[in-house]
């Protein structure tokens, strides 16, 4: 016989945003979804933002923090036609992500591509790993 553990906050947290998401009706409240990975030396941030344009997005970082701005515009269903269900939502955005460390801002580096803005942003200089020889005597 299993004995799973089930941490008694983390239902909490789980049942309260669910609740949240049936009273006010916002599934997915966090836009941009972001997954933030460690590289090494550098943080490494995917956001999704389909439909956004790259001229649309506004990208900035300063110390420990990642900022991603942007509009997200969708073409309306034309004269004749009207929504069944939307889903999509649009408007601007804002995302702040904060990370463990400083960051080296200078060495910042975006690419998108098929809707995901990836950013790789190096960690500062004090705080990477460095590898230390040993001497054999």
């Amino acid at each position: 016989m299993a004995f799973v553990y089930r941490n008694p906050f983390q239902q909490l947290q789980t049942e309260l945003e669910r609740m949240v998401e049936g009273a006010f009706g916002t599934p997915g409240a966090v836009y941009p979804p972001v997954n933030v990975f460690d590289a090494g030396d550098a943080y490494v941030v995917k956001a999704e933002l389909p439909g956004v344009l790259p001229e649309q997005i506004d990208l900035s970082a300063e110390d420990d923090t990642l900022v991603v701005r942007g509009e997200r515009k969708l073409a309306p269903p034309g004269e004749d036609g009207g929504y069944h269900r939307r889903e999509r939502g649009e408007g601007q955005f804002r995302r702040v992500v904060r990370l463990p460390e400083r960051l080296a801002t200078d060495e910042t580096r975006a690419e998108y591509r098929d809707g995901v803005l990836t950013v790789r942003v190096a960690k500062a200089k004090e705080r990477r790993p460095t590898k230390v020889q040993i001497q054999a005597s």
